[in-house]
């Protein structure tokens, strides 16, 4: 007789207190590297907006892109102090 899913192997055949187990696992796994991403995009995207709705000056308090064109354009410098930095 020929089951339409196919035959079963014993490994197929999982403890549900296993299958919960792994499940949870697989959700802690995802939640270490995804949640500090999300936390990080959605502290970038308030610092965005606070600067944009309030017309806050560059000068007072930059936005995440102005930082990020800054830290590229002025790269060499900022890296040879960081170089002389670490070395204290």
């Amino acid at each position: 007789m020929s089951d339409a899913l196919g035959p079963v192997r014993a490994a197929d055949i999982v403890d549900p207190e296993e299958a919960i187990r792994a499940r949870r696992q697989r959700r802690e796994k995802i939640g270490q590297w995804l949640l500090p991403i999300v936390v990080v995009g959605l502290t970038l995207l308030l610092w965005h907006s606070v600067v944009r709705i309030n017309e806050i000056p560059h000068y007072i308090l930059p936005g995440p892109g102005r930082v990020l064109d800054t830290l590229i354009s002025d790269f060499p410098t900022l890296f040879q102090s960081l170089i002389v930095t670490l070395k204290v």
